[in-house]
């Protein structure tokens, strides 16, 4: 479908793979579910570097699809700290990137350290203690590598939830709590359900609380100015565009990759034997639950709501395809293999 939307191949497949990835992961809100918004032509500028130094780069991502800026950005922050130890790509505005999951295990994946901020827009998210949306929902992500623990990956919204993660709850008819938003005077709205069709109007009209109180809002404050201000991008509403920032370290840089990963095995093991706590079943480390989700999705396939299945459907119809007939062919040929 991507390709049929005038995505070159091998761009669409890297959009496709930082799709199913985060579907399998169980990040469903930045996962399949968004293919139709990929399937459209893009410009004809081309991504290039717009400053460089020995550990730096500054990447003009042209007009070329989210994932595969951050994609790009993220071999050539590896690539750089290989060299140099510590590395530092900025990517000056783009598309959505989707989840940071992805970009974060390609560092854990080469024995590397990454720390990822996204200024994400239009601003959604109220500063502690105000009554209007400054800042977008802005994303962190960061990675460790391990040995034969899961790697350590966190990928989360620096607002209490990720903008995305409440379309799908809308879709599924679950409630927002109370608490996660407050309305135009600054009062915390009760717990609501918001059908989909009133969903843009709804996040448009009220704002999201940041995560952790005021703790949480410094960290919306960083990210929003690592992910924007030293991208170039912007901040608050004077861009419509992404900002990307990702601080890349290789291990073998600091300490022998063995010893390092040995020591983060022992960390795991001294979280996991922690006594568990009434109301919870066991103590997880972070990443955990999506790897374990993955290894699931991977035998049992992945959910996809009736909502999200419809525009996908409209969207092959709109582009002269029949999506049943592909599921039906892709299903036959996953079992004759």
């Amino acid at each position: 479908m991507i390709t049929k939307g005038g995505i070159p191949k091998e761009e669409a497949e890297t959009i496709t793979d930082v799709l199913v990835t985060g579907s399998l992961a169980g990040i469903d809100s930045h996962g399949v579910r968004n293919i139709p918004v990929f399937s459209r032509k893009v410009g004809k500028r081309k991504m290039k570097i717009a400053k460089e130094r020995v550990a730096t780069i500054l990447l003009d991502p042209g007009d070329a699809p989210g994932p595969v800026v951050g994609r790009y950005a993220m071999k050539l922050a590896i690539r750089k700290a290989r060299r140099t130890g510590v590395s530092c790509v900025s990517i000056k505005g783009g598309d959505w990137l989707t989840n940071l999951f992805y970009y974060a295990l390609m560092a854990a994946r080469e024995d590397m350290i990454s720390l990822i901020f996204v200024r994400a827009s239009p601003p959604v998210t109220a500063p502690w203690g105000g009554a209007k949306a400054v800042t977008g929902t802005d994303p962190i992500a960061f990675s460790i590598p391990a040995g034969k623990s899961y790697p350590i990956v966190m990928d989360f919204a620096t607002s209490i939830v990720a903008g995305q993660h409440t379309k799908t709850m809308s879709l599924m008819g679950q409630p927002f709590p109370a608490g996660w938003f407050i309305d135009k005077n600054g009062k915390t709205v009760p717990e609501i359900l918001v059908p989909p069709q009133d969903w843009q109007k709804f996040i448009s009209e009220n704002a999201l609380n940041v995560f952790g109180t005021y703790k949480g809002y410094g960290i919306a404050v960083a990210t929003e100015l690592m992910g924007g201000a030293l991208s170039m991008v912007g901040t608050v509403n004077r861009s419509q565009k992404q900002g990307f920032t990702a601080v890349v370290m290789d291990v073998s840089a600091f300490s022998p990759i063995k010893e390092f990963k040995k020591e983060v095995d022992r960390f795991v093991r001294d979280v996991k034997s922690s006594p568990v706590r009434e109301g919870f079943e066991e103590v997880i480390l972070p990443g955990e639950k999506e790897f374990r989700m993955m290894r699931r999705r991977k035998k049992e396939g992945i959910p996809i709501d009736d909502y999200s299945w419809r525009t996908i459907t409209k969207k092959c119809e709109e582009l002269g395809m029949d999506a049943v007939r592909i599921m039906q062919r892709s299903a036959f040929s996953s079992s004759a293999g």
